[in-house]
């Protein structure tokens, strides 16, 4: 169907806290180490550039980043953000390499697929190789289902879509922009078929964090309690980016499960030969 499974990638997952934390306290040397020694690459001023092989791509390629300036008084002068940032040839992040290798794990050519979202890079490669790929975009105003100009608009909290229709769900960095995210996951575990995988990626706070931070509210009156400074995200599809209302701790793996969802995990990849640099960052993994 596509990508061949790569070598030297590690895949661990973990279905609760608990079984993380112990899995940190077992290996922390370990984990330290590899942590130190991404921070440390990526301490430097000019561009990083990584040979390497995409699995993706499935071709040799060169990973490339730019690193950031740190605040003074950071342990490091410059750093980089592995999970956005690092791309690919093929224009895709390692967020978007490891959605796409985790959906490669377990789908075949003829799964029907959903991807909320619509213009991206990500969503192009998935149209160029999932014969039955649907997706949609978001809009104020408009209704679930509608189609116009050969794009499809669907509200996650009330989807159009019959019940058990699809056997995947690709949801990236949209959970944290909808103050019901719940309902959001709820009508994603109604449209799956049973057996069927939600793929999930959102702001992580990770480590021992089990409660979510959050950042922003929506009332009653339909007016938005910011209890942090608000923080927006880019959009394609809204000037000025989209405002995020949290970001996730392990308790969504809880409320995956609760919202209809057979098993949970959080599940990291790490191949350093393939771009995966770090093991901060997890794909949640929802089974119907």
């Amino acid at each position: 169907m596509g990508p061949a499974i790569p070598h030297n990638l590690l895949r661990m997952s973990f279905e609760h806290h608990e079984e993380f934390l112990a899995y940190v306290r077992d290996n922390s040397k370990l984990l330290e180490t590899i942590w130190l020694w991404h921070e440390t690459l990526g301490n430097r001023d000019e561009p990083i550039q990584l040979p390497g092989l995409c699995d993706i791509c499935e071709c040799s390629v060169t990973f490339t980043c730019k690193p950031s300036k740190m605040s003074e008084g950071d342990r490091f002068a410059f750093r980089v953000s592995w999970w956005s940032n690092l791309v690919c040839d093929c224009k895709m992040t390692t967020l978007d390499r490891a959605v796409l290798r985790v959906l490669l794990d377990g789908a075949g050519p003829q799964d029907r697929v959903y991807h909320v979202g619509h213009r991206s890079r990500f969503r192009q490669w998935l149209s160029e190789r999932m014969e039955n790929l649907v997706s949609s975009e978001h809009e104020e105003g408009r209704r679930s289902g509608e189609v116009e100009n050969g794009i499809r608009y669907e509200d996650l909290t009330a989807l159009s879509f019959s019940d058990n229709e699809f056997d995947c769900i690709i949801c990236m960095e949209v959970l944290e922009h909808i103050p019901d995210y719940r309902a959001g996951l709820r009508e994603m575990a109604r449209t799956l078929k049973p057996g069927g995988r939600v793929l999930l990626s959102f702001p992580w706070l990770g480590g021992e964090h089990y409660a979510h931070l959050i950042r922003a509210e929506l009332l009653p009156d339909g007016s938005i309690n910011h209890i942090h400074p608000p923080e927006y995200h880019g959009d394609p599809a809204k000037e000025g980016g989209i405002l995020s209302f949290r970001s996730f701790g392990w308790k969504i793996l809880d409320e995956v499960r609760d919202a209809g969802f057979a098993r949970a995990r959080a599940t990291f990849l790490f191949g350093p030969l393939h771009g995966y640099m770090t093991l901060l960052t997890p794909v949640v993994i929802g089974v119907r």
